[in-house]
């Protein structure tokens, strides 16, 4: 019997990630796992202009990343960097009675956030929770088509097809919300390929989200967090007392962790994926570097 091979691809800044899982049990198993390289002029995320820059080069990395791994499965799961596109979350009173319904509803009432003209913006939502009144909370993405369509048909001519397209910082929290005891109540800090990313939860639903370009100091990241904070402690108290996880890609990440122990005046705890643990064979990768795969793996196994 051929075990069917279930592939994520992480698209990030300088760099992609790509994983192959199996089917192991009631879970996933990690078949392979590999990283390449990107020049610094080949991918330059944005949410207006096509982000891919130098488009042999990136065709050529995807199939040298993915290839050894595919076999001959076809199908993705896509992690898209956040720059990307835009996520707003946001609350309607309007009922979506269909998917093409809330597209244009949520469109006309986010036109102010939209990065090009209405008809060539796609859109996507999740319904997070309704309130009594009937009014709900969306996580809304927003995505020029001229940014998604490069990324599919270059995808295509390296061989392969996108069937879930989601962003980095939700594929984050797809990982770790299977493997970890998060709790209901948390924040989620992703900092990777100096992008930041904070999710709140309240009662498990995400109720605030933000991303940030931050570079790859500790004071940078320190600055955006504490500007966040700023404008938050008032409108969520919950903020000052739930639980902080932190995944970072960086190799010492010692500073950065007591740097957010000071800005948050609390515990941080720094997030290990252990993917070593659920790899069939081990990772021929520091244990820093392949904390980069947790994207990837969780973009993939959504595809199981």
């Amino acid at each position: 019997m051929i075990q069917r091979t279930y592939l994520g691809l992480d698209v990030r800044p300088g760099e992609l990630r790509a994983v192959a899982l199996h089917r192991h049990r009631r879970g996933a198993i990690l078949a392979g796992g590999r990283l390449m390289t990107l020049g610094p002029a080949v991918l330059v995320p944005g949410s207006r202009e096509a982000n891919i820059r130098e488009e042999r080069d990136f065709v050529a990395a995807v199939r040298e990343v993915l290839n050894p791994l595919a076999g001959r499965e076809e199908r993705i799961a896509l992690s898209l960097p956040e720059g990307a596109g835009r996520l707003v979350l946001t609350e309607c009173e309007t009922p979506l009675r269909s998917a093409a319904e809330g597209r244009e509803v949520l469109k006309w009432q986010l036109k102010n956030h939209l990065p090009a003209d209405a008809q060539e913006v796609k859109v996507d939502y999740q319904v997070l929770d309704r309130s009594e009144s009937g009014r709900i909370r969306v996580l809304v993405a927003l995505v020029a088509r001229r940014v998604l369509d490069q990324y599919e048909e270059l995808l295509s001519e390296a061989g392969y097809s996108a069937q879930l397209i989601d962003f980095f910082p939700f594929n984050l929290y797809n990982y770790y919300r299977a493997r970890l005891e998060l709790g209901t109540d948390f924040l989620l800090v992703g900092i990777d390929r100096g992008t930041l990313s904070l999710q709140l939860f309240q009662g498990q639903s995400l109720s605030f989200f933000r991303s940030r370009e931050v570079g790859s100091e500790p004071s940078g990241v320190f600055m955006e967090i504490s500007r966040t904070l700023a404008g938050l402690y008032g409108s969520i108290p919950a903020l000052r007392r739930s639980p902080v996880y932190l995944h970072c890609d960086w190799q010492d990440p010692t500073e950065l962790v007591e740097a957010l122990r000071s800005t948050f005046e609390r515990e941080v705890t720094l997030l290990d994926p252990y993917l070593q643990r659920v790899a069939r064979t081990p990772l021929d990768l520091p244990e820093w570097r392949s904390r980069g795969f947790a994207a990837a793996f969780g973009a993939a196994e959504r595809l199981m």
